[in-house]
């Protein structure tokens, strides 16, 4: 039996699964994040007490083409290792493209 191309099992496993990790969750600790065999998930703390560099993770990396557009002189040295690395993806990309045909 399918269900949405799904067996119906892994469906409901599925289901139990969401259910018992919403259950789990808590507001006190981060949920999941012990790494330790004895350990305990750490504690959740305000906005304000994280550091500055846990909101840079957030923040997106620019695109090959907002770089294509930034100024050679505004690249800092990680945005110019960036674009050489997505250059090098994007040229890999389209020989391989032109070699399918």
């Amino acid at each position: 039996m399918l269900a949405q191309g799904r067996p119906f099992t892994q469906l409901l496993s599925l289901k139990s699964f969401l259910q018992r990790g919403m259950a789990s969750m808590s507001s006190e600790v981060v949920t999941g994040m012990n790494i330790l065999k004895k350990g305990q998930d750490p504690p959740l703390r305000p906005d304000d007490q994280l550091p500055d560099w846990l909101w840079q993770l957030a923040e997106p990396e620019k695109t090959l083409n907002e770089l294509r557009r930034t100024k050679e002189g505004d690249l800092t040295e990680a945005m110019l290792e960036r674009y050489v690395k997505l250059e090098n993806r994007d040229n890999i990309r389209t020989r391989n493209h032109e070699r399918a045909k």
